[in-house]
C-alpha cells in the first residue's frame, strides 16, 4: 500500500513583543493532526525574551526557523518577509497570541481546492484563554454571492485565519506598507473569484490591550480611524496591477471620492449598490439606505 506523502505546509508566525503568549501559540501548531509543517517565524526587533523561548523551543522541533529583522519592518512588510522565506506548497498565516484547534490545518488543506486562498472563522478569547462567547464572523456568513465590491469598505479575510497556495504569492506581492496586508490579499483573492470560506472556528483569537487590532479609544476616535484605515486600504487596492481598466478606475473614482467625504456620485453608487457593497449589514431601502450612503 502506497501512503501519499502529506504537502508541505509554511506557518508564517511574526513576531514583536510576544513572549507571553508565544510558547502556547507554537505548541498548537506544533500539536496539528497535519504534521508535514515547517514554521517560519521573523521577529521584527522584539525587546523582550520573545525570541528566547522560540529558540529554546526550535532545539526540540527543527522544523522551526526563525529570523530576526536587522531594524523593525513594521507589520505588513514583516509579513512579507516571511512569506517569502516559505518552502511550502501552501502558507498558513498565524499571529504571536492565538491558539490553533488541532485539525486546523488539515480542514484548510482539505478545503482550499484549486483556489488561491481559504479562510475560515475564529472564537475570541481573553487574555486568560477563556472563551468570550463571540465569534469574529457571524455564523451565517457566506462569500457565495460576493464580488470584490464587498471587499472595498471593510474587511472579511483575516489573516490568521487564512491559508493560501504559494502560487499566489506572484499576485500578492510586493504588499503595500500601509494599511493592512489581510484587507489586500483578501481582495486580489476576491477579485479573481478564487478564494472558499470554512465556515469552522479553527482559531481561538486572543483579544488583549497588546495585540495589533486592539482598540482602546472613544466612539469619536475609533470612527475618524476606522475612516482613514478604509481610505488607505481603497488607495492600496487601486494599485493592484491585476485589475481591469475600468474596475481600477471605479476603485480610484471610489477612494478619491471617499477622501471628500460628501460626493454625490459615491452616494449614489452605495445607494444603488447597497447590497454589493456591505453584504453582511441589515437590509436597507429608501430614506435608511440614502441616510447610510450619506454617513458613509
Amino acid at each position: 500500500m502506497i501512503v501519499k506523502k502529506q504537502p508541505l505546509i509554511s506557518v508564517a508566525l511574526c513576531t514583536y513583543n510576544g513572549e507571553l503568549y508565544i510558547e502556547e501559540q507554537l505548541t498548537s501548531i506544533l500539536n496539528q493532526t497535519h504534521t508535514n509543517i515547517e514554521i517560519i517565524v521573523v521577529d521584527d526587533g522584539s525587546t523582550d525574551n520573545t525570541v528566547g523561548i522560540i529558540e529554546q523551543i526550535g532545539k526540540k522541533y527543527p522544523q522551526i526557523k526563525v529570523y530576526k529583522n536587522e531594524f523593525n519592518l513594521g507589520y505588513n512588510k514583516n509579513f512579507e518577509t516571511a512569506f517569502k522565506a516559505c518552502n511550502g506548497d501552501y502558507i498558513a498565516i498565524s499571529d504571536q497570541d492565538d491558539i490553533w484547534i488541532t485539525e486546523k490545518l488539515e480542514i484548510l488543506l482539505n478545503q482550499i481546492s484549486n483556489n488561491w486562498l481559504v479562510f475560515s472563522n475564529s472564537q475570541l478569547i481573553n487574555e486568560k484563554g477563556e472563551l468570550l462567547g463571540k465569534q469574529l464572523l457571524d455564523k451565517n456568513f457566506s462569500i457565495e454571492t460576493r464580488d470584490f465590491r464587498s471587499c472595498l469598505f471593510y474587511n472579511s479575510v483575516t489573516g490568521h485565519t487564512s491559508m493560501f497556495s504559494k502560487k499566489f504569492l506572484k499576485y500578492l506581492i510586493p504588499i503595500p506598507e500601509q494599511g493592512y496586508y489581510d484587507w489586500y490579499m483578501g481582495f486580489i483573492a476576491m477579485y479573481h473569484t478564487k478564494i472558499t470560506y470554512v465556515s469552522q472556528c479553527l482559531t481561538l483569537h486572543r483579544i488583549h490591550q497588546a495585540s495589533a487590532t486592539f482598540k482602546t479609544q472613544d466612539k469619536k476616535t475609533k470612527t475618524a480611524l476606522l475612516r482613514t484605515e478604509t481610505a488607505t486600504n481603497l488607495t492600496n487596492l487601486q494599485t493592484y496591477s491585476g485589475l481591469l481598466r475600468a474596475d481600477r478606475k471605479l476603485i480610484s473614482r471610489i477612494a478619491n471620492s471617499y477622501w471628500k467625504k460628501n460626493s454625490l456620485f459615491l452616494i449614489k453608487l452605495i445607494f444603488d449598490d447597497y447590497e454589493k457593497f456591505f453584504p453582511d449589514l441589515k437590509p436597507r431601502s429608501g430614506l435608511s439606505r440614502l441616510n447610510f450612503a450619506i454617513k458613509v
